[in-house]
């Protein structure tokens, strides 16, 4: 059975267009103070940052297990949510516009005996818990960047509160204003998908446990939370100094600019856009391995482990 997203040829665009960003970083950054001042990395800080990768890989299997039992699925534990999630992540960093990943977790959770429209249902709640957490972290970043310290970064700030705005304008009118949105959209097909998502959405939300619902928010706080104490501590391991205020807030646009890139797992873009944000914060010969690290912690070293946990289910399809 084919599965959607995943071929020799994606896999091969997307690994060489990590090594072709990663070898340009270096180039363009690298000097012989660069390895003098690895040297001097806290490998305390390191671990640290390790820690909250693992937190928020945690954290990010917790909500989607929470959001599953609040509806009364009880099939999913810790495991298996972060598997499904992070096979998701996999996926979408192998294909353009990361659109890949979906399918295959429906299909994943189907296996697992999880009807299609309940399956649905369950990853658009995680999509909308996210989201809703991005664009609150979005709106408390502003007090600490505003007025921004340059054009790039201003220029992320509008992207990124557009795209993630955009995700919100579509969902209210989905949910509040179905009518106005079948004279906006011509697509059928398009169409047909949102208002599908529409009636999964207001079902998950009637037939939820509201407290476990409030529990899924706290896990997803923290999942964020996590995510933006992995360029805190990365810096510091690197000699350099961060405020956690500045990473959080850094942190979170990137991730809301990320929700739609056309390139697999946001790559180019995400470390172009790291190394103008970052730049006035991290020492000059130490910023392309920061961004290397810091790239590596908040993204790769998920769709490596998605890849991982991917190799059963493979042999099963």
């Amino acid at each position: 059975m084919k599965i959607p997203g995943l071929s020799k040829r994606n896999i091969t665009i997307s690994v060489s267009l990590i090594v072709i960003v990663l070898l340009i970083i270096m180039i363009n950054t690298a000097s012989k103070e660069t390895f003098e001042a690895l040297k001097h990395a806290k490998a305390l800080y390191l671990l640290l940052a390790l820690l909250s990768w693992i937190c928020y890989i945690t954290f990010d299997g917790l909500r989607f297990a929470l959001a599953a039992l609040s509806i009364g699925e009880k099939r999913l534990n810790l495991f298996t949510s972060v598997k499904i999630i992070t096979i998701g992540i996999f996926l979408a960093a192998v294909s353009p516009f990361q659109v890949a990943g979906l399918p295959v977790q429906i299909m994943l959770l189907n296996k697992r005996k999880i009807g299609v429209g309940k399956s649905t249902a369950l990853l658009a709640s995680r999509g909308f818990i996210a989201y809703t957490t991005v664009l609150i972290a979005v709106v408390i970043s502003l007090k600490y960047i505003w007025p921004p310290p340059s054009g790039i970064v201003k220029g992320v700030i509008i992207y990124a509160t557009t795209i993630v705005g955009a995700i919100f304008l579509l969902y209210g009118f989905a949910l509040f204003a179905p009518k106005l949105l079948k004279k906006i959209i011509k697509s059928e097909k398009i169409l047909t998908e949102i208002l599908s998502l529409r009636d999964t959405t207001i079902a998950f939300v009637k037939n939820s446990d509201k407290r476990l619902l409030l529990l899924s928010y706290i896990a997803s706080f923290i999942c964020h939370i996590s995510l933006c104490s992995i360029p805190f501590f990365l810096s510091r391991a690197f000699n350099s100094q961060i405020w956690f205020s500045k990473a959080f807030a850094f942190q979170s646009l990137i991730q809301g600019g990320l929700l739609w890139t056309p390139t697999p797992g946001g790559t180019g873009i995400a470390e172009g856009v790291g190394l103008f944000v970052f730049k006035d914060f991290m020492l000059p010969e130490i910023l392309g391995i920061f961004i290397i690290g810091w790239r590596f912690f908040t993204h790769h070293f998920t769709a490596i482990l998605g890849a991982i946990l991917f190799l059963p289910e493979i042999r099963e399809f």
